[in-house]
């Protein structure tokens, strides 16, 4: 009928596996608690790194001298924090006491006006001068871009206006400047303008 010996057996294998799962349980429960403790401690202890971005400027500025009715030493100057490539042009204009232009050459006024094209500037189909080269930050077109005598009558009513406009564009990518500019560059330098 009953026997003891027999349901005893049976218990002892359930004893142990509920030791086994007991085991289990407390190691998943360290295991647990000590990732959980690292993650906070890593939280709390990791500062945050602040990441400072700074963007290219790209500027420039002409500078010329003006003495005894003659402009020269006309040069551009990159102004900004990143290699440019430069390019020029002038527009002339003889203007009255008042800031009127002229709408045609005044009689008895007369200016020469000479590009210095040399291995430094080239004169594109667009009416620009490029610089062939790229310029650093900080420094200026070598050789003067042009140079200007004014012959004026007696008593004269109007001065020469030469105003020199100056662009600045980046010189890296190449193909940046090609396709804005329409010029071709090659080892670093502007060696042709196909035009855009």
């Amino acid at each position: 009928m009953y026997q003891r010996e027999h349901f005893h057996d049976k218990r002892k294998p359930n004893i142990r596996l509920n030791r086994t799962a007991v085991l289990i349980m407390a190691v998943l429960l360290l295991l647990g608690a000590a990732v959980g403790s690292t993650v906070a401690f890593l939280i709390d202890k990791t500062a945050p790194v602040e990441n400072s971005f700074e963007y290219a400027k790209v500027s420039c500025e002409v500078t010329e001298n003006f003495a005894n009715n003659e402009k020269d030493n006309v040069r551009v100057k990159n102004i900004g924090t990143t290699d440019a490539y430069i390019r020029a042009t002038y527009v002339v204009n003889w203007v009255d006491a008042q800031g009127n232009i002229a709408s045609s050459d005044p009689a008895g006024y007369k200016y020469t006006l000479t590009a210095n094209l040399n291995n430094s500037w080239t004169k594109g189909s667009d009416g620009y001068f490029y610089y062939t080269s790229p310029i650093a930050p900080g420094d200026s077109t070598q050789g003067s871009l042009l140079t200007c005598t004014v012959t004026y009558p007696d008593n004269p009513e109007y001065t020469l206006s030469v105003e020199v406009l100056a662009e600045a564009i980046q010189s890296t990518p190449d193909n940046a400047v090609q396709e804005a500019w329409g010029v071709s560059i090659s080892q670093g330098s502007v060696t042709a303008y196909s035009g855009n």
